[in-house]
């Protein structure tokens, strides 16, 4: 008996995991090596004293309610499955940990085994992980951004133009040897307005794609989504002569997404389908853009008619740093997936039968994270 009690002794301690044994009052009768080192206390200081030393609020008081359920009605909430849960370390850290536990009869004896695995590192990963994908997410943006610069630019400098231009108007209006009749210079001050706003409008809108954070779901109107990055777009299409046409088929659901990622998608489909168009030399581009939806998901669309992608191409289309473009880097697609897979949707490829190019992107209707 004695060498048996060794051999298991051994074994507890030569666990990577901590191993924690508790009778059926929630006093902890076993501690193993690595649950010493995990929670900070020794053996002879664990072993006699409830488990719910080992725990945080709010189980930590409601403990005894957990053991007592089990043993009146034998119906298991949390033993014999495995599940994430937090840990008290003896210096009052809080740490996540994962917690299996499992129960063993001896006669009438009842005792319990958890297993605990401490993840505190490996959810500092998980936390850089996180990271440095928002960081990729923003350099993806700051590249489109860059390729848009002369549409940007074009963009901003209409309004001021105009605001000068009416400036210039309305001051030789208000020349005092002047009799130009009131209305006139209401009429001058109001467009001055109007332009000004729109270019504080488009600053805006480059501000919010500009800026990196973390992510911010809340509530949008997938129709305001796209007509915002359409914006974007306005000189770049003009400028290749590429016709763009949206089709909202009448529907306006709400969602629940970030919109900067969103916009981050759609600018990038469409900035490749203009890239696409253009190459092709086409003089008939068009760029289609619809949005539909069932009871589920709400799935937007963006179709061109350029020469869509080869077949050999297709099964790599997501693949990071694939590209079939001269100067590009092959990220912007592969970063796309992840964003609409964070969203709880999909992005997917085909080819119309018509020919050409369709990315369509797929939502839950649903609040996802």
């Amino acid at each position: 008996m004695p060498a048996r009690q060794g051999f298991f002794d051994a074994l507890m301690d030569a666990a990577v995991d901590a191993i924690v044994i508790i009778d059926a009052a929630g006093k902890i009768q076993g501690f193993n090596a690595s649950a010493q080192r995990m929670f900070g206390y020794r053996e002879s200081e664990a072993i006699g004293r409830n488990v719910k030393l080992l725990m945080p609020e709010p189980h930590r008081a409601r403990h005894h309610e957990y053991i007592g359920r089990y043993l009146q009605t034998g119906q298991a909430k949390v033993i014999g499955t495995g599940r994430e849960e937090f840990g008290l370390r003896s210096n009052g850290e809080i740490f996540p940990m994962r917690l299996s536990v499992g129960a063993a009869r001896v006669g009438e004896t009842v005792h319990f085994v958890g297993i605990i695995h401490d993840r505190s590192q490996q959810r500092e990963t998980e936390g850089k992980l996180r990271q440095l994908e928002q960081q990729l997410f923003h350099a993806d943006r700051l590249v489109m951004l860059g390729e848009l610069t002369a549409g940007i630019a074009h963009e901003i400098n209409q309004p001021l133009t105009a605001i000068a231009a009416y400036g210039d108007a309305g001051r030789r209006l208000a020349d005092p040897q002047g009799d130009a009749p009131s209305a006139d210079l209401n009429t001058i001050c109001l467009r001055i307005s109007e332009q000004a706003r729109r270019a504080a409008a488009v600053v805006e809108r480059l501000r919010k794609l500009v800026r990196s954070g973390s992510v911010n779901k809340s509530a949008h109107d997938i129709n305001q989504i796209v007509n915002n990055t359409l914006l974007l777009f306005d000189y770049e299409l003009k400028n290749r002569r590429i016709s763009l046409f949206f089709d909202a088929d009448g529907c306006h659901p709400t969602l629940f997404v970030d919109e900067i990622q969103i916009q981050q998608i759609l600018a990038n489909l469409i900035k490749n389908s203009i890239d696409a168009l253009h190459e092709s030399g086409l003089v008939d581009g068009r760029i289609v853009i619809r949005i539909t939806h069932d009871d589920q998901a709400l799935m937007v669309a963006v179709e061109d008619n350029g020469p869509g992608v080869a077949a050999a191409a297709q099964a790599r289309l997501f693949e990071p740093f694939y590209t079939s473009k001269a100067k590009g880097v092959g990220l912007g697609l592969s970063i796309c997936k992840s964003i609409a897979t964070a969203h709880g949707g999909q992005l997917t490829y085909s080819r119309p039968a018509a020919g050409g190019c369709r990315f369509t992107l797929t939502l839950p209707l649903g609040s996802i994270g």
